[in-house]
């Protein structure tokens, strides 16, 4: 159920709609705004003349995708291309009748079947198994629990090896708050937090070994229309840490230029471009 709630300022009422994981579409997972149809986005190298050059014009293209989704916010293809746009790979997704995942299916340009997803419900419509194929051989699959209101609450994967086992924790409004990775013995070796805003956006993210050391960190930071400004990741085991800036946004207040920094150089853009219905 969408939780809506109501603010009072100036005598006026703010309305805010939290929509649960379980109930989102593609376009809302990925904090997209508006009725996308077509995403393409391209992603660049920064040369070193790029960093003399602020403008950032010296970039250097080395790929590009194309995502297309339905009218009612579903991911349909992904084309994948490389520095050249020439295409690499086509990534279709098939749903049911009632937009269910049914499948999806990776090829080469010529056709030529690399990888394959296929998905099984449980009697109540909510997501039970999905099996993973590497041209014909199963190589993966992940079993599932879920709630009442289909969230995914427990998983097994299983690589034929060893299993691997998760569980996962929402709070009031629907949102995931906590993720627990057990090691093939059993044992809690990792788990993640995450908290949101008022509007129900990610904005921390935590990742922590077993004994409450963190190892990994993930901050985003959105201006008053819920447009993303930047994003800050750190990895503390090795040091390492990224840098996003988000500069420019479109008529809906999605990001069309993503800037990524590591340290104090400049190493990466993507652009994005979005036709909408």
């Amino acid at each position: 159920m969408v939780l809506a709630i109501c603010f009072s300022c100036n005598q006026k009422s703010k309305e805010i709609v939290i929509i649960p994981d379980a109930e989102k579409d593609h376009r809302q997972r990925n904090h997209i705004f508006g009725e996308a149809k077509t995403i393409t986005t391209c992603s660049y190298y920064i040369s070193q003349q790029a960093e003399i050059d602020t403008t950032y014009s010296n970039k250097i293209l080395y790929s590009k995708s194309i995502q297309n989704y339905s009218p009612d916010g579903f991911l349909t293809s992904i084309i994948s291309m490389d520095e050249n746009e020439d295409t690499v790979s086509i990534r279709k997704i098939h749903y049911s009748g009632d937009a269910k995942q049914q499948y999806w299916v990776l090829a080469t340009s010529d056709g030529k079947v690399v990888d394959s997803c296929h998905y099984d419900y449980d009697i109540s419509g909510f997501l039970a198994k999905e099996k993973r194929f590497s041209m014909d051989s199963l190589y993966y699959q992940i079993s599932y629990k879920t709630d009442a209101m289909g969230n995914v609450i427990e998983m097994w994967l299983d690589n034929g090896e060893f299993v691997l086992y998760n569980t996962l924790q929402y709070n009031n409004d629907g949102l995931l708050i906590r993720t627990n990775e057990y090691s093939p013995d059993n044992k809690l070796f990792k788990f993640s937090t995450i908290e949101y805003d008022n509007y129900g956006d990610e904005v921390n993210r935590r990742v922590f070994k077993q004994g409450n050391e963190i190892i990994e960190y993930t901050y985003t930071e959105y201006d008053e229309k819920g447009r993303i400004l930047s994003k800050i990741y750190e990895d503390r085991m090795s040091n390492y840490r990224e840098d996003y800036q988000y500069p420019t946004h479109d008529n809906f207040g999605n990001w069309t230029v993503e800037q990524r920094k590591i340290g104090n150089n400049m190493t990466n853009s993507r652009e994005r471009s979005i036709n909408y219905y």
